[in-house]
């Protein structure tokens, strides 16, 4: 539609035929497509680290005056077309997931001599892993600081970032505390999209060969079965059972234990809460083993029930994973009404020795 619109205050608009074309998903791009941009805005600072496929480096931005990080794949003229394709649906897929508990990316392309490169959010802090690693060894600080309370607090950002990636059709499948961030002022960001693929797309992982970490990857995964969004919640189950006893879910009772073996329940929940540095609410427990139930369908449907419940465990309601008795609905009621349960039996008793 072309030609001239005139509105109530007398504004007239061109209107001009748009010349957009489709939007075309992170998979269907590949490196090739990338925009060539010099990386000579952005100063070399230090190196942070090295994983998987990527070098991730501190750099400062000229034209932003900040520090950002920077994500490359240095050899990536050795590498084959897919590890390629991974990088770049990486970039792009964290890219379109704009949530306060996912690191935003900041620009995207390939330098001149053709190496990929993403810049994000540096974020200052720790990952979770190092946390509960702290936690472990009894480090009086860090018990101080993060309480059971703090950390369902940071499980619940999590989730919510799940759910939002569930709900922009992405699927995130290497969950696990290395590749969550808590910044120094309480910041929570879910990094590292390396693994991640879309829902409609339904592939299951190649034959032979499972990605993710030990403890944190659906018994379906192994199996090479499709993953799906109770996949994840399956991760968030290895992440609450984490934060709760500060070990890692998976344990096994046999040191020749092959990748393509599942976990079976029994190994991961046998003694393990009833040896927790803290004490486990008996509903976290219940939470906990229903997110990471041997098959899918015993799971929670969707990241929202499993919020729901952590909510109602927090409010001090019953969890639909423990189903309460109604005893034990009474009992919580009377913990949470505990001052009204207490004015009332005081004035009954001074009603009787008013009476008396």
């Amino acid at each position: 539609m072309t030609g001239i619109v005139t509105d109530k205050f007398n504004t007239r608009t061109q209107v001009i035929p748009s010349t957009k074309t489709q939007t075309l998903r992170p998979e269907e791009i590949n490196a090739d497509a990338l925009p060539v941009k010099s990386r000579s805005r952005y100063h070399f600072v230090r190196s942070i680290g090295f994983g998987g496929m990527k070098s991730v480096l501190l750099v400062f931005d000229e034209e932003t005056h900040r520090e950002v990080a920077m994500a490359m794949m240095v050899d990536y003229a050795d590498r084959p077309a897919q590890d390629l394709q991974r990088f770049v649906n990486e970039a792009l897929i964290t890219a379109s997931l704009e949530h306060p508990n996912i690191v935003p990316v900041y620009d995207v392309g390939k330098d001149p001599s053709g190496c990929p490169f993403f810049v994000m959010r540096y974020l200052k802090g720790k990952p979770l892993s190092l946390i509960l690693s702290e936690l472990r060894r009894g480090r009086e600080e860090t018990l101080e600081r993060y309480a059971l309370s703090d950390l369902i607090h940071i499980f619940i950002r999590i989730c919510n970032a799940v759910e939002f990636a569930h709900a922009h059709g992405v699927l995130h499948l290497d969950l696990k505390p290395a590749n969550v961030m808590i910044g120094r002022y309480g910041e929570v960001q879910l990094i590292d999209w390396g693994l991640a693929r879309r829902i409609e797309g339904k592939s299951p992982a190649p034959t032979g060969k499972v990605c993710g970490t030990v403890g944190y990857i659906a018994p379906e995964v192994y199996r090479g079965e499709v993953s799906t969004e109770r996949s994840d919640i399956y991760a968030l189950g290895g992440l609450l059972f984490a934060m709760l006893t500060f070990r890692r879910p998976g344990f096994c009772r046999r040191k020749e234990r092959t990748t393509t073996e599942a976990p079976a329940e029994a190994e991961i929940f046998s003694t393990v809460f009833a040896n927790a540095i803290r004490p486990v609410p008996s509903a976290l427990e219940a939470v906990c083993r229903r997110a990471m139930a041997e098959r899918p369908e015993w799971r929670y449907h969707s990241v929202a029930e499993l919020i729901s419940d952590i909510r109602a465990y927090q409010a001090g309601h019953a969890t639909t994973a423990e189903n309460a008795t109604y005893a034990r609905k009474v009992w919580l009621f009377c913990l949470r009404h505990w001052m009204l349960l207490a004015l009332g039996v005081s004035l009954l008793l001074l009603l009787w020795m008013f009476f008396a």
